[in-house]
């Protein structure tokens, strides 16, 4: 839910037009795809959790740290196309959108 939300959100806020849909649809799934690896991890590690040793924790966390970096450099590979592809306009747009996800994160650490 909270990814289609996301999905929805940034459409609009980047603007995206007609002819930029095929990229963004290889780049919803992509979001998708990381949404759901990172979904079933957490799962997992939930279910084990009360049996873990201090460094299956370690290693758990780890695995999902990686899995994040990795989900990272696939957006990225399917973002760039579109990025590329997007105005002068819509791209100091998106660096905006982008520049407050991280002062975002910043704020729930």
């Amino acid at each position: 839910e909270g990814t289609e939300t996301r999905i929805t959100d940034l459409h609009s806020k980047l603007k995206i037009n007609d002819a930029q849909e095929a990229l963004w649809k290889t780049v919803t799934e992509e979001m998708r795809n990381n949404a759901k690896a990172m979904k079933d991890v957490a799962e997992s590690r939930e279910k084990k959790a009360k049996d873990m040793s201090a460094l299956d924790d370690l290693k758990s966390y780890s695995e999902i740290a990686s899995l994040h970096a990795d989900g990272m450099k696939k957006f990225l590979d399917v973002f760039t196309p579109l990025y590329n592809a997007m105005s002068d306009d819509q791209k100091k747009n998106a660096d905006e959108i982008f520049r407050g996800h991280k002062e975002t994160m910043k704020k729930h650490k």
